[in-house]
C-alpha cells in the first residue's frame, strides 16, 4: 500500500489515480467530510453529549480508502479492457486477412495458364527472338496479364502480381510503374526451395523499391509433375491500405488512443496516427502483462499489447496489436456517453446485484457505509435520549443541534459512497452499451470481410482452364471429369472454410464434388433457384448467392452457396456450366461471433453473453446460444432490424426474463462486396447481448430513508408552549414513537438468545447493564395486515416499564427514526372506542402545518405495553 493525498491506496494505482477525474472528485469530497468529522469529534467531547464519534470517523476513513481503491481499479479495468479489445481486433483482423492470402498464392502458383506460360515463353525473354516469336510472346503476355488483371479486379487487396523466372528476371507484372526488371531478393531462392506451402516476406524488397516495407506472398511454379522449377509467382499485398481500413473501425474522431501493429522487435509497422506514433519507431512493449505505463517521445502512455489468437491454425508473421493512450487522457469520459437518465432504474438495480460486473469488495461498500451509519444513528439517537434523561450536556440546546449535525454529516458521507457507486454503475452500463455496439460492428465487419473472400473465390475459380476446357465439350469425358474432381479437392484442401465445392454442367447436373460425403449427388440435377441464376450471369465479375436456407449440398443444414458461371474457352459469352462453393456456415459463423464477443481477463466469454446474426425479417442466421437455431424468428424489438446500412444501435432490453445491453450493427459490405458497384444485396444485422441482471418487479420499498427526513424541521418545537419529546422508530410499515421519559437506550441485537417454544412475540433474552431483560416483537399487534418480517439490521429499544429502572423490556425495531420535540397541541389521544382490547396505541402526532406528507406518528402507551409484556420478566 502507498499513501496518496492522505489516503491509503494500492501502490500501482498511485500514479494513475490523479488522472482519474471522478475518483479525484470523490476523494476531495470525502476528505472535506473527514475534516468535518474531526471538528465534530472535538465538539462532541467538549459539549458532553455522551456521543463518541472516534470509531465512526475511523471507520469512514478506512472505507474511503477502500472506495477509492475500488473506483480506481474499476476505472482502470474498464479502460484497459477497451484497449485490449482494440489491440486484439487490430492484429486478429489482419491475421484473418493474411490467412486468405496464404491460400491464394498456393492456388495461383498451380494455375495451368501460368505454368504453360513459363514452360513455353520464359526462355524467350532471355534471348533475341524473331519478329514472329516476338508477336506470339506479346500475345501471351497480354493474355496472362489480362488474367492477372481479372484476379486483382476480384481480389482488390493486391497491389501487384509479379512473375519471375528462376534467375530472378521479371517476366510479367501488373504494375507498369514499378521499375524492377531483375530481383536479387532472397525470397526467390526461398520460394524455390521452401518445404512450406507459401513464403511470407515483410521487409524492404527490391521487388518494390519505392516502398520501405512490402508484404509479399510468393511460391514456386513447377512443371505438372512437380519435378522442375519453372519460376516464382509473387502477390504483393496492400498492407498499408488494409491497416488503414482496420484502424478506421477502431479509432473514433475524439479518441486519444493510437492503435499500432508491431513486429517481433517492437518496431511500429503500421499506425493509426503516424504523426503521433510514426511507422518505423521503436516502442517498449510487455506482451505478457495486462497493461503497463511506458514513455514514448517525452510523454507517458498507458499501453496494452496483444499477440494474435490465430485463425484456422495460422498465427501470422508474429506481429502484435499495440494500443497507446496518453496517460493524461487515459481516463477521460468518452463523448456521446449515454446519459444516466435514459437507463431504467430497474435495470440499474439489476446491475448493482450482478457479481460478474462488480467485485464483491465494491458491492459491499454501500453495505459497510450503511452499517456504519446505522451505528452512528443509534449513537446519536441515544445521545438525544440522554439529553432528556440525564441532562448531562453543558448546553442541551447546543448539544441537540450538534447531534443533529453529526447525524446529517453521517448521511452526507454515506451519500458520497452511494452516489459514487451509483455513478459507477451508470458509467459501467453506458460503457457496456457502447462496447456492445463496438462488438456488433466487429462481428459484422468480420462477416463482411469473410464473405467478400467467398465472392472472390468463386469468380476466380470459375475461370480455371481445367473447368472451362472440360465443360466446353457438351459431353465431358471421364478423364476430364476426374481432373475437375481432382482440382476441386485440391482447392478445398487449401480453403478450409468450405464444406463442399461442386461443378455442374449447363443443364444443372452435378459433375464433380470436393467432399466424398456428397458423391451420391454426382449425376443428379440441382433444381435450386441460385443454379438458374448462375447459368444466366452476364460476365466474369458477376456471381450468385443462395438464400440462407437448408440445402442437400450442406447435409440439409442452413448455409450460403456462392456460385459463378463457367464460360466457353472460345466464346466467353457462352455459359457452359457453373461452380458452387458451399460455405461451412455453422462453425464459421459461430467462430466469427465468438471472436467478437467480450472476453474476460482469462480469455473466457462472460457467462450469459451471446451473439446473433439475423436478417431484416428477424430470421436467425447463426447464434452462439444453443436455443437460438438458424431459421428461427428472433423475438426482439423491431427497431434493431430497421437501422440503415452500416448504422449502429444499442439499448437495454428484456430478453428471456433478464436485462441485456444489446448492441446492433447492420452490414455495409467490404471493399467492392455489397458496395454500389455490386448487384448483390443481403442485409444482415449482428447483435451482441451482454447480461446486466435478472428482471424482477419488486415493489418493496424501505420507508426509513424518506421518512427520516419528514422531521427535518422538528428538532425543537417552536414557541414557549408545552412540548413532548417523542423517540420514534419503525416496525414494518409503521412509524411508531414513545415519549423519551420511558426510553433507556437503543442497543444492538448481538447477544440475543432465543428460547425454544416461546410465543410468536417473545423473541428471547439479552443482557443489558448486567440485567437480563426480555425482548419482544410487535408484529401482529399493530393491525390486521401485519406480517412478521426479518429486517436486515434490526435493533432493540430498551424501555422503562415503571417509574424506576428496575423493570425494563426490549422492543425489536426495524430502524430508528428521529427524536422530534412535538408541540402538545399536535398530539391527539386515540378514541377510547378504538383503544379497547389489545390496542397498543395511545395517541397520534398530527403533521405540522405546511408538511407535504400527511403520515402521522403512532405513539405507543407505556402502560399498555407494560400490561401486555410485564409477565415476561417474571
Amino acid at each position: 500500500m502507498a499513501t496518496y493525498e492522505g489516503i491509503d491506496v494500492d501502490q500501482e494505482l498511485v500514479e494513475l489515480m490523479r488522472m482519474m477525474g471522478k475518483a479525484e472528485e470523490y476523494r476531495e469530497r470525502l476528505q472535506a467530510l473527514q475534516s468535518v468529522w474531526d471538528s465534530l469529534t472535538l465538539l462532541g467531547h467538549l459539549s458532553g453529549t455522551a456521543t463518541d464519534m472516534s470509531d465512526t470517523r475511523v471507520a469512514f476513513q478506512a472505507l474511503s480508502g477502500s472506495l477509492l481503491n475500488q473506483l480506481a481499479r474499476e476505472t482502470l479495468k474498464k479502460t484497459t479492457l477497451a484497449m485490449k479489445s482494440k489491440a486484439q481486433v487490430a492484429v486478429d483482423i489482419m491475421v484473418r486477412n493474411l490467412f486468405e492470402r496464404t491460400a491464394d498464392i498456393g492456388f495461383l502458383a498451380m494455375d495451368d495458364d501460368v505454368r504453360d506460360y513459363l514452360s513455353k515463353f520464359a526462355p524467350l525473354h532471355s534471348r533475341l527472338i524473331g519478329e514472329e516469336s516476338r508477336l506470339e510472346l506479346e500475345k501471351y503476355d497480354a493474355a496472362l496479364l489480362a488474367q492477372f488483371g481479372e484476379y486483382v479486379q476480384k481480389y482488390s487487396v493486391y497491389a501487384n502480381i509479379i512473375l519471375l523466372d528462376i534467375e530472378g528476371n521479371v517476366l510479367l507484372q501488373l504494375d507498369r510503374d514499378n521499375p524492377v526488371r531483375k530481383s536479387n531478393d532472397a525470397l526467390i531462392a526461398e520460394s524455390l526451395t521452401s518445404g512450406q506451402a507459401y513464403v511470407e516476406t515483410f521487409r524492404h524488397s527490391d521487388l518494390q523499391p519505392k516502398q520501405n516495407n512490402s508484404l509479399i506472398y510468393s511460391y514456386r511454379v513447377t512443371s505438372a509433375d512437380g519435378q522442375t522449377n519453372l519460376g516464382v509467382l509473387c502477390l504483393c499485398f496492400r498492407f498499408a491500405n488494409e491497416a488503414e481500413r482496420i484502424f478506421s473501425n477502431l479509432v473514433e474522431e475524439e479518441d486519444w488512443s493510437v492503435v499500432t501493429l508491431l513486429d517481433r522487435e517492437g518496431t511500429v509497422i503500421s499506425s493509426s496516427d503516424t504523426f503521433h506514433v510514426p511507422v518505423g519507431a521503436s516502442v517498449k512493449f510487455q506482451a505478457e502483462r495486462d497493461w503497463c505505463v511506458t514513455r514514448f517521445a517525452g510523454r507517458r502512455y498507458l499501453a496494452v499489447t496483444r499477440a494474435t489468437q490465430g485463425y484456422q491454425g495460422y498465427m501470422g508473421p508474429g506481429w502484435y496489436g499495440h494500443v497507446m493512450l496518453p496517460l493524461d487522457h487515459a481516463f477521460d469520459q468518452e463523448e456521446g456517453r449515454m446519459q444516466a437518465a435514459s437507463i431504467p432504474e430497474d435495470a440499474l438495480a439489476a446491475v448493482m446485484g450482478n457479481p460478474r460486473l462488480f467485485s464483491d469488495a465494491l458491492r459491499e461498500i454501500p453495505c459497510h457505509a450503511a452499517k456504519i451509519q446505522r451505528a452512528l444513528n443509534r449513537s446519536v439517537w441515544n445521545g438525544n435520549v440522554s439529553q432528556k434523561s440525564g441532562h448531562k450536556a453543558l448546553n442541551p440546546a447546543f448539544s441537540k443541534i450538534l447531534l443533529w449535525e453529526i447525524s446529517n454529516t453521517g448521511l452526507k458521507t454515506q451519500d458520497v459512497f452511494e452516489q459514487s457507486i451509483s455513478n459507477l454503475h451508470q458509467t459501467v452500463v453506458s460503457s457496456i452499451l457502447q462496447d456492445s455496439q463496438f462488438q456488433a460492428a466487429l462481428a459484422i465487419d468480420i462477416m463482411d470481410r469473410n464473405l467478400y473472400e467467398r465472392a472472390n473465390d468463386v469468380r476466380w475459380w470459375a475461370l480455371s482452364s481445367v473447368f472451362r476446357r472440360a465443360l466446353s465439350n457438351p459431353l465431358p469425358d471421364e478423364a476430364a471429369v476426374r481432373e475437375i474432381a481432382k482440382t476441386l479437392v485440391h482447392i478445398n484442401s487449401l480453403y478450409t472454410v468450405y464444406d463442399n465445392l461442386v461443378v455442374f454442367d449447363r443443364s444443372g447436373n452435378v459433375l464433380a464434388v470436393s467432399n466424398p460425403k456428397y458423391q451420391e449427388l454426382c449425376g443428379q440435377a440441382l433444381n435450386e433457384e441460385w443454379v438458374r441464376r448462375t447459368l444466366t450471369l452476364e460476365d466474369s465479375q458477376s456471381y450468385a448467392v443462395s438464400d440462407f436456407v437448408s440445402s442437400p449440398l450442406y447435409q440439409n443444414k442452413h448455409s450460403y452457396i456462392y456460385a459463378s458461371a463457367i464460360r466457353d474457352t472460345s466464346a466467353a459469352q457462352n455459359i457452359v456450366g457453373g461452380i458452387g462453393i458451399v460455405f461451412d456456415a455453422a462453425p464459421q459463423f459461430a467462430a466469427m461471433l465468438n471472436d467478437a464477443l467480450p472476453h474476460e481477463e482469462n480469455g473466457a466469454v462472460p457467462a450469459g453473453c451471446f451473439g446473433v446474426f439475423a436478417d431484416r425479417d428477424r430470421r436467425i442466421i447463426a447464434s452462439t446460444l444453443d436455443t437460438l437455431t438458424p431459421g428461427m424468428q428472433l423475438q426482439l424489438e423491431e427497431s434493431f432490424f430497421k437501422i440503415g446500412s452500416g448504422e449502429r444501435r444499442s439499448t437495454i432490453t428484456i430478453f428471456d426474463g433478464h436485462f441485456y445491453a444489446v448492441g446492433a450493427c447492420m452490414s455495409q459490405g467490404y471493399r467492392e462486396y455489397k458496395s454500389s458497384s455490386d448487384a448483390y444485396r443481403n442485409d444482415v444485422v449482428a447483435l451482441i447481448f451482454a447480461p446486466l441482471g435478472e428482471s424482477q418487479k419488486d415493489s418493496r420499498r424501505s420507508a426509513a430513508g424518506p421518512r427520516s427526513r419528514l422531521q427535518d424541521a422538528e428538532i425543537k418545537a417552536a414557541g414557549d408552549g408545552e412540548s413532548v419529546e417523542i423517540a420514534t422508530f419503525y416496525v414494518d410499515s409503521h412509524w411508531l414513537g414513545i415519549p423519551t421519559d420511558h426510553v433507556v437506550e437503543s442497543i444492538d441485537v448481538k447477544g440475543l438468545t432465543r428460547i425454544p417454544g416461546a410465543g410468536e412475540n417473545m423473541l428471547g433474552y439479552i443482557m443489558f447493564r448486567d440485567q437480563l431483560i426480555s425482548v419482544v416483537g410487535l408484529w401482529g399487534m399493530l393491525g390486521k395486515e401485519d406480517k412478521r418480517r426479518s429486517s436486515e439490521e434490526p435493533q432493540i429499544v430498551v424501555l422503562r416499564m415503571g417509574d424506576t429502572n428496575n423493570t425494563l423490556i426490549g422492543v425489536m425495531v426495524d430502524e430508528l427514526g428521529e427524536i422530534p420535540e412535538i408541540p402538545a397541541e399536535r398530539i391527539e389521544k386515540v378514541s377510547p372506542m378504538l383503544s379497547a382490547g389489545n390496542m397498543l396505541a395511545e395517541s397520534l402526532v398530527k403533521p405540522g402545518a405546511g408538511k407535504s406528507s400527511r403520515e402521522m406518528i403512532v405513539v405507543l402507551s407505556q402502560e399498555r405495553l407494560r400490561r401486555k409484556f410485564t409477565n415476561l420478566n417474571a
